[in-house]
């Protein structure tokens, strides 16, 4: 065992959720590894090239892989748990981490995972190098779950936040930048800055495991740097800001805004907001100092929902912060929900009258928003026994739910209809994945549903009448056809027009047949799927 560990000197991280963007969590991660003196390789899986059971096999064998680091996401477990078998047999140690470990821990040990990291990643990798290297004990680092020589599960306590400011930036050279090149050479995901972890907010419905409660905040000279090296080395002038609520200190945006605009070539950046963090004075300056757009979270137009959910925003907030950020010169993103099993039909029916009250100063309304109860929420925690729910991600039929059904597919138009596509996607609510509602209420849901979709066509297609006639006219035929035949639509055109008709893998044949998870003699082909949500993507 002693010679074992120390041979230890290859690493590969995983991404196995589909994508269009680099990791930033994996170039973070790697420059961990390479300061602790591993060589690292990544394996991520990109809509661009999709990667099947047999692609991460030769990664691990044509490299000498030793340890293989996967990020988890609730929505896939069941592959991630084949490849993790696949991972094992091959001899590697193999640990995971991410929101859907950070929240049940003990579940990937069960399924073959030697060690999961819990909560932030960055400062446990580093002492996971150190005890690789014999220096420590596996029991004196915190923050991890593991089985002990007795196959007693051990979880150490949770660590301390981690001091951001003290981490290396994110190593982007470990990537094949040509996954993640757009037609007008543009790298996908080197665009995205944090500058801070964390959040404000207590939301019910949000999975906060990973960076706990509470911010952590970056120095904006240590910000100012990275930024400046991403003009330089990969020509980067648009970023987005990617905390997950950019104004929650107003002097540090001031402090941001007057640095920002010292970069050479100037940039223009986004960020996101609540929306009872803003005021006219803080958009402005943002504004003079190059931010193109926002986006607030605002998530009902009801004020008992947003009690219920613990949003921490009165309506009144919502109403007045879009309003104010398209006065003084920003576009406007707004994300809504929906499906949240108190509701009633006048609860969605506030939300409609909180779109109509937006028309004109929301660029673009989030077309995915019914609500998805992660492992880590209150809403799970809550509801799970009472809708029979529970640990429903180990179940089959399962995979793949994640906030936007389609956007998480290789065939988006096997897994939804043309209008929840175009309009929003309502699938969870009508198809009652999770919750149970009335007649009523899902059809208060369609109302908002083409309200949502004539207000967003009207965005996008401003001069274009017949394009938008156009959409409609379809969506309400495709809405009807769901109606009476809810997987006609999927059936047909899933079939005929998918690029890669024919050429599905292995998981997902197995899924069409009884939707059971069926295990094959011989390795499964994974393929795994998965899209950013941001609105401001």
């Amino acid at each position: 065992m002693k010679d074992n560990k120390k041979r230890l000197k290859n690493f590969l991280l995983i991404t196995p959720a589909l994508t269009t963007e680099a990791p930033t969590n994996l170039g973070m991660l790697a420059s961990v590894l390479k300061e602790e003196g591993f060589s690292v390789f990544t394996a991520v899986n990109t809509f661009k090239h999709p990667l099947f059971m047999d692609d991460y096999v030769s990664v691990v064998k044509n490299n000498k892989i030793d340890i293989v680091g996967i990020s988890m996401l609730t929505i896939q477990v069941l592959e991630v748990y084949a490849l993790i078998k696949t991972l094992k047999n091959l001899g590697c140690v193999v640990i995971v981490g991410g929101a859907h470990a950070t929240d049940v821990p003990e579940e990937p040990l069960r399924f073959g995972a030697d060690i999961v990291v819990r909560g932030e990643g960055e400062e446990t990798l580093r002492e996971l190098c150190k005890y690789w290297r014999e220096e420590i004990k596996l029991s004196d680092i915190n923050g991890i779950t593991f089985y002990d020589q007795d196959n007693k599960v051990i979880s150490t306590p949770s660590r301390c936040r981690v001091n951001i400011s003290k981490l290396p930036q994110p190593d982007f050279e470990i990537f094949q930048q040509d996954l993640f090149k757009t037609d007008e050479g543009l790298l996908k995901g080197f665009h995205r800055i944090y500058t801070s972890r964390g959040c404000p907010g207590r939301c019910t419905f949000c999975d906060w495991s990973v960076f706990g409660q509470g911010v952590q905040f970056d120095e904006i000279p240590t910000v100012m740097k990275e930024i400046q090296r991403r003009v330089k080395e990969y020509g980067i002038t648009s970023f987005t800001i990617a905390d997950d609520c950019f104004t929650t200190n107003q002097k540090r945006v001031e402090k941001f805004c007057e640095e920002i605009v010292k970069i050479n070539p100037p940039v223009i950046w986004r960020c996101v907001s609540r929306a009872s963090l803003v005021n006219e004075e803080m958009l402005r300056t943002m504004k003079e100092a190059g931010c193109h757009s926002i986006g607030f979270g605002l998530e009902s137009g009801d004020q008992d929902t947003l009690i219920r959910i613990k949003k921490g925003v009165k309506l009144e907030h919502n109403q007045k912060s879009p309003k104010l950020a398209t006065a003084v010169g920003l576009q406007v993103f707004g994300c809504l929900m929906t499906g949240f099993p108190w509701e009633k039909p006048e609860n969605v029916e506030n939300t409609i009258k909180l779109v109509r009250e937006l028309w004109d100063a929301v660029y673009l309304f989030q077309i995915s928003g019914a609500l998805t109860p992660f492992p880590g929420t209150a809403i799970y925690q809550e509801f799970a026994d009472q809708y029979g729910f529970k640990e429903y991600w180990l179940k089959p039929e399962f995979q793949l739910r994640g906030d936007q059904t389609y956007q998480n597919s290789t065939n988006p138009y096997k897994t939804s209809t043309f209008y929840q596509r175009n309009l929003f996607d309502d699938t969870y609510i009508q198809e009652e994945i999770f919750f149970t509602y009335s007649r009523e209420y899902k059809e208060k849901v369609t109302e908002l549903v083409f309200t949502i979709g004539l207000h967003n066509l009207e965005s996008l297609y401003p001069k274009n009448k017949l394009k938008r006639q156009g959409i409609m006219f379809l969506s309400k035929i495709s809405w009807v056809v769901y109606k009476y035949f809810p997987n006609l639509e999927k059936k047909i055109f899933g079939r005929i027009l998918h690029p890669r008709a024919g050429k599905r893998s292995k998981v997902e044949g197995l899924r069409d047949r009884k939707r059971g998870f069926v295990k094959n003699k011989k390795d499964v082909t994974i393929r795994t799927r998965i899209k950013n949500t941001n609105p401001n993507v």
